[in-house]
């Protein structure tokens, strides 16, 4: 909770992937992908609720063994074309709660810690936001960037003014109403919360998930033990 506001933090792990099938539940130093997320979830100080939305059998045992509250997900919200919006509805519509803010969690970004959630959050409430996305520094300066034709001919991508970022996935904050009405995150007013790259790493596809694992004892280190006592 932060000043008396209601934050439900939702952890959105279908079973399916084309990229990297099971990535959900993939072993990363020593534990199931998922469960890094649900440690940072947990030790947030301003969730006042965690649950997991899942199809996944292995992720719903995962999520109960830590404690955490699983919502089923219908067939028809677990496909490859499902859209991640209808999710947190069916969500919403479920825990039948009023909540202040909802924060997303993608377990696909393992790297991403609690000081990042109550830092996303904060400044959400703080700056009055009707949502807040993870973002981070473009790896390449804009000016690497470009496009290839049919023919295979190269076109630099055009000026950009300042320093480019990329939305990293590894969190959302929003407003239910503002959220849901425009179906998204980013939209006018949406701020950013600026990320270390690594911090906001995500994994897609069996590359990004060999890179994940080199970063891991560079970003997480001793912080990457299972927590001993965490707050639900």
């Amino acid at each position: 909770m932060i000043d008396g506001r209601r934050v439900l933090g939702i952890v959105p792990a279908r079973a399916g992937s084309q990229g990297l099938p099971g990535k959900n539940m993939r072993p990363l130093a020593g534990r199931p992908m998922t469960a890094w997320t649900l440690d940072a979830g947990l030790a947030s100080e301003t969730l006042d609720h965690l649950v997991v939305s899942t199809d996944d059998p292995g992720v719903a045992e995962l999520a109960r063994q830590a404690g955490v509250p699983v919502v089923d997900r219908p067939a028809g919200l677990a496909g490859p074309q499902a859209s991640v919006m209808d999710a947190i509805a069916h969500v919403l519509q479920t825990l039948d709660q009023d909540w202040d803010y909802v924060v997303l969690l993608q377990p696909t970004s393992p790297l991403r810690t609690q000081v990042d959630i109550d830092a996303a959050v904060a400044l959400c409430h703080d700056r009055d936001a009707p949502a807040v996305i993870g973002v981070s520094p473009m790896l390449k300066p804009a000016s690497f960037y470009g496009q290839v034709d049919a023919d295979g001919t190269f076109h630099r991508a055009a000026a950009a003014t300042g320093e480019g970022v990329v939305v990293n996935g590894a969190l959302y904050v929003g407003r239910p109403d503002s959220m849901l009405a425009t179906r998204g995150f980013v939209g006018p007013g949406t701020l950013a919360y600026l990320m270390r790259p690594e911090c906001g790493w995500d994994v897609d596809t069996a590359f990004d998930f060999a890179v994940c694992e080199a970063l891991w004892p560079h970003v997480r280190g001793e912080s990457s033990r299972p927590l001993d006592s965490v707050r639900r």
